[in-house]
This record gives structure tokens, sequence and C-alpha cells, in this order.
């Protein structure tokens, strides 16, 4: 046997065998509440602009996903008191789905409810007028993990 198959079987044994399962993986995790963080660094300039747009676009479609029993709790949107050095970040939204089937439904009905909402408008078109005065996001999916 070549040492290098050796090695990757028994690389294999010793992770199967020796370490017990993660702890966040061991009830089913497609039941249990998945929290988005949504990071965007936004110039001075164009903070104003981004809070309007999501006080008068992306509050009022989050309220409507709750009412349709997506998410657990109002989307909530923070800024740094102190900002670190790293990572630069200027808001935070935070949403909490229900678990991963309500993410699956909320990416099956948003463009067509944002149009309900928004008659002639398309949340496509509202995520473009956010990016264009974003200069980085990202997005973070968390599950907790129960310690007891």
């Amino acid at each position: 046997m070549k040492p290098i198959s050796f090695l990757l079987i028994t690389s294999f044994f010793i992770m199967v065998f020796c370490f017990p399962s993660s702890p966040g993986f061991t009830k089913d995790t497609t039941l249990q509440p998945v929290i988005e963080e949504s990071y965007y660094e936004v110039k001075p300039e164009n903070e104003g602009r981004f809070l309007e747009l999501h006080k008068t676009r992306v509050l009022p479609f989050w309220k409507e996903i709750k009412k349709r029993g997506l998410i657990e709790e109002d989307m909530k949107i923070y800024t740094q008191r102190l900002h670190t050095l790293e990572p630069r970040w200027t808001f935070k939204t935070v949403v909490k789905f229900k678990n991963y089937t309500a993410i699956d439904k909320w990416l099956e009905i948003r463009e067509e409810l944002f149009r309900e909402l928004f008659p002639g408008e398309e949340y496509k078109e509202l995520r473009n007028k956010i990016m264009r005065i974003t200069e980085r996001h990202w997005d973070v999916f968390l599950r907790e993990i129960p310690l007891e």
C-alpha cells in the first residue's frame, strides 16, 4: 500500500472513530432557528440613504415575512458603538428564521411579495440600490448550540 493511501485511510478512521460528533450536529438542525446576520460597510455620505431604504422598503418587507410566520422576531439593524480595526462594518441587520424550511419559503416568495407591497418595484432592484451605496457586504448564518 502506498504511504499516502495508508495515511489517508488512517486519518479517516481516526476522525470517524476517535472524535465525537460536533455538539451542534447531534440533533436535527433543520428544525432549529437560523439567524442571518448581514454586514454592510457604507461610506458616511451614504448612511442616510441606506437607513432610508431600510426604513421605507426593507423593514416593511420583513414585517410582512413575520406575519407569514417565517421569522420569529422583527428584523433588527445595528451599528457599532466603537469601531474596531477589523472587520469594518457600518450596519448589521439581523433576521431570525424559524428554521431552514422557512428560509426556503422566503426565497420562493420574496420577489412576488415585494411586488405586492410595492407595485412596480422589484426586490432585485432594491438589493441593487443598497449594493450601489455599499462598499462591502457579507452574510453570516448562525445556528445556536444548546449548552444544556
